[in-house]
């Protein structure tokens, strides 16, 4: 299994979305008041615009480069990235290699 990195495509857009909005509201520092729909309909609005006007970086496998295992980009000033779950403790260094490619 190797990995590569790729940026990102139209397909993956969703999975950006859904992960990333997921993870964010129930994060210990989100200290919104906001119910999780409006907040989320916010977030949405500025996940996009990062996603059509910043670099995203996809961590997927060479030999499946839809099958995505990590994403990064940069979010008010530093690297958010996103790891799946059963990727996060193998040793692969995922966070590192995303994060480098975006400084």
């Amino acid at each position: 299994m190797k990995i590569v990195l790729r940026s990102l495509q139209k397909d993956d857009h969703n999975f950006v979305y859904a992960t990333y909005l997921r993870n964010r509201y129930f994060d210990k520092s989100n200290l919104t008041t906001l119910k999780r729909k409006t907040w989320s309909a916010l977030q949405h609005k500025r996940l996009e615009d990062i996603m059509t006007k910043e670099t995203v970086v996809i961590a997927c496998l060479d030999e499946d480069k839809e099958f995505i295992l990590g994403y990064s980009f940069i979010d008010q000033g530093k690297p958010y990235t996103y790891i799946k779950l059963s990727y996060r403790a193998q040793g692969l260094n995922l966070k590192q290699m995303l994060e480098k490619e975006l400084l």
